[in-house]
């Protein structure tokens, strides 16, 4: 088994590892305070789209086209999927909610949701 490492030195690499940093925070946040609504909405989105950057993370390394990965439809579908969700759960739960972690979570939601938006930049340009 040879481990590739040309995708994870690229910008596209570098930023799916951030998104999913910042969503096992976002999760690891909103549970916390489990509650029903927005905050539940936030842990099923952030736990959803760490799970997968994981994945692409794990498959890009293992595969000889994990290069390839940017340039397709998927990943910016999944990017801009990501991006629209993510600012959703955070504007939905600062505005629902009255504790300081859960907050913040709402707050690093919508940081994730930049993060995506502008992999979805990059994905843009790739494919064109």
């Amino acid at each position: 088994v040879s481990v590739q490492q040309g995708f994870i030195s690229t910008i596209s690499g570098l930023l799916t590892a951030i998104e999913m940093v910042l969503g096992i925070i976002v999760f690891s946040l909103a549970m916390l305070w489990l509650t029903r609504g927005a905050v539940l909405f936030l842990i099923l989105i952030s736990f959803t789209f760490w799970v997968m950057s994981f994945l692409i993370l794990v498959s890009s390394a293992f595969s000889a086209t994990g290069t390839l990965l940017p340039t397709t439809l998927f990943y910016m579908v999944f990017h801009c999927t990501a991006f629209l969700f993510y600012l959703s759960g955070g504007v939905s739960t600062i505005i629902s909610s009255y504790h300081g972690v859960t907050i913040a979570a709402g707050v690093l939601g919508l940081v994730a949701s930049v993060f995506h938006l502008i992999h979805t930049g990059f994905a843009y340009k790739k494919k064109i």
